[in-house]
């Protein structure tokens, strides 16, 4: 493993307070995966892994029997994937896919339910950071589900750009997600998006410019 990607590993929220993440990756057999655009990371019924994203950017889908895309979340560097899955010890019943070309660090989730052989220090901080990192992911889908809850395209959009407005502490924001992805996160067409949020537009309720949101009213 170089140095640049040990430091994206060493930046994520898995490794906070552990003195010598070095170790602690060994201990949990990390690899380092590299992937290509468009390249599934891990997928569905795959032996569940904690996925430290150390170059790239990713996205966790579901995707239904007719191919409609369903995007939960997007990851980019020293992001996680997979704590829950590892957590409940069930496969893997989402797909991580790459979004460009990239790099991720994947650890072995079979020692997270017991203690470390090695007697390391920092095991009991790695799964402290773990269960964070699975309450955060919680919160995402509830915020998800309040988004979708909304009856109509706009008020899913504003559900939206409110709560990336929140996170930012400001009215304009850059938000993560490409016209496409956006569409999918929403459960929307994209045609349908795109005009609905030029309508918004026009209506003096928002400006924006390409991922570049600003609230107006």
């Amino acid at each position: 493993m170089n140095i640049s990607t040990l430091e994206k590993v060493k930046a994520s929220a898995l490794m906070r307070g552990v003195s010598c993440p070095e170790r602690l990756l060994e201990c949990f057999d990390a690899r380092v995966k590299k992937f290509v655009k468009s390249e599934e990371i891990i997928g569905y019924g795959d032996k569940s892994s904690i996925i430290i994203i150390t170059r790239g950017n990713a996205i966790a889908v579901n995707e239904d029997w007719f191919g409609n895309r369903n995007i939960i979340s997007k990851l980019g560097e020293s992001e996680i994937f997979g704590a829950a899955f590892v957590f409940s010890e069930s496969e893997v019943s989402s797909r991580l896919v790459a979004t460009e070309n990239g790099e991720a660090v994947i650890l072995g989730g079979n020692k997270l339910h017991r203690a470390c052989a090695k007697g390391c220090a920092d095991h009991t901080a790695f799964i402290y950071n773990a269960l964070k990192i699975v309450a955060g992911s919680c919160v995402g889908f509830l915020e998800k589900v309040e988004h979708l809850s909304r009856r109509s395209m706009r008020e899913k959009i504003l559900s939206f750009l409110s709560t990336q407005s929140i996170k930012n502490g400001s009215d304009s924001f850059a938000v993560p997600y490409s016209r496409q992805e956006l569409a999918d996160y929403l459960a929307v067409d994209r045609c349908a998006l795109s005009s609905e949020l030029g309508r918004m537009r026009d209506e003096g309720l928002i400006r924006f410019r390409k991922s570049q949101f600003e609230i107006l009213k």
